[in-house]
């Protein structure tokens, strides 16, 4: 595990939109394994490549995370937020925020009524709606504030990612750095291998927490005829979420392949094949289309297979995620090794 480069990555902002920080560290740490960079485009995807052939292959994986963008600073200089992707309002309020400014960050917290006044009032069983909660940056009048920050300044919660045991870490927009992550060690082991007949394409996607449009311009502009996107799915193991509906997966036991029409079966079929030969741990689940670039890619691409593997992921759009080295490793190997089956023409 290069934990260095995953501390890195989870620590960089990269709210939905704003991602250049995170995509920076993506193409300075491939560049430096030698891995060719290829392009960015308009919308921020950083694309890199390893091998010639005539068969290409998308690995991705997106690199946003949910956040916060100022939307009003009232007369006392509170500042006023919506939301950048789909956040959890209940656990924003005590929390400590960096708003990212044009001149560098504005700390602030998101307060809340104190729980002695809530507890004698109706409201101290309710979630805060997002409309009704600002973030305290010190200043004292809007004039104060406007000197600091602007309206459309993207926000994300502070945290530092923290190791969990001896397997395990937290953080904050796990999902999906993990998956960037293991794209980004797959494209490294990759580019020591002689691949005679695929080309790899590695994404690092942007804006899939608010609309997909990453996966969706990096698929038609690369047009793959295989397509393997990493994303995160509910560990079943914490008993806050129900095997019975997500499928019984838990952390440290193996990345997850995800069966659905988003799934390709042939693919499927591999990657299980792949990982009972070269016993790598995995586990299995079914998903309905959607929610992950993948259909995105799928309906992008002109003729394209397309595979969906995950990794368990625990409180889920939180600042408190929690996933398993294992289960990372896991992945990097049973990609590498469907892929040289791939390359030599299954």
């Amino acid at each position: 595990m290069n934990k260095t480069f995953l501390k890195n990555l989870l620590q960089a902002p990269s709210p939905s939109g704003y991602e250049e920080c995170a995509t920076k560290i993506v193409k300075d740490y491939l560049e430096e394994c030698g891995v060719k960079y290829e392009f960015t485009d308009k919308v921020g995807n950083a694309a890199f490549s390893v091998g010639n052939g005539s068969t290409v292959i998308m690995l991705s994986a997106h690199i946003d995370e949910i956040g916060l963008q100022v939307q009003h600073i009232d007369d006392k200089g509170f500042v006023h937020f919506i939301e950048d992707g789909g956040t959890d309002a209940k656990v924003l309020p005590g929390s400590t925020v960096a708003i990212h400014t044009a001149k560098g960050i504005v700390n602030g917290v998101i307060g809340k009524t104190p729980i002695h006044i809530e507890y004698y009032t109706d409201n101290k069983d309710k979630a805060i709606k997002v409309k009704d909660m600002k973030i305290d940056i010190g200043a004292e009048t809007k004039e104060e504030a406007n000197k600091l920050i602007s309206i459309g300044d993207p926000i994300t919660i502070c945290d530092i990612p923290l190791e969990l045991g001896t397997n395990r870490f937290a953080g904050r927009g796990l999902d999906d750095k993990v998956g960037v992550y293991v794209m980004a060690e797959v494209m490294k082991q990759l580019k020591n291998l002689n691949l005679q007949n695929v080309k790899v394409y590695g994404v690092a996607c942007t804006q899939e927490e608010t609309s997909a449009s990453g996966a969706v311009g990096a698929a038609s502009k690369i047009s793959p005829q295989y397509s393997i996107d990493y994303d995160v799915t509910f560990a079943t193991d914490d008993e806050y979420v129900s095997p019975n509906e997500w499928g019984d997966i838990k952390l440290g036991k193996g990345g997850a392949i995800a069966h659905g029409v988003d799934s390709n079966r042939k693919l499927t079929r591999l990657m299980k094949e792949v990982c009972e030969t070269n016993k790598i741990p995995y586990q299995e689940f079914s998903v309905g289309s959607g929610g992950t670039d993948t259909v995105h890619i799928k309906q992008s691409s002109e003729d394209c297979d397309t595979l969906l593997l995950s990794i368990p992921n625990r409180n889920m759009h939180t600042q408190v995620e929690v996933c398993d080295y294992r289960d990372l490793e896991s992945l990097i190997r049973m990609t590498v090794s469907a892929i040289i089956r791939i390359n030599n023409g299954i």
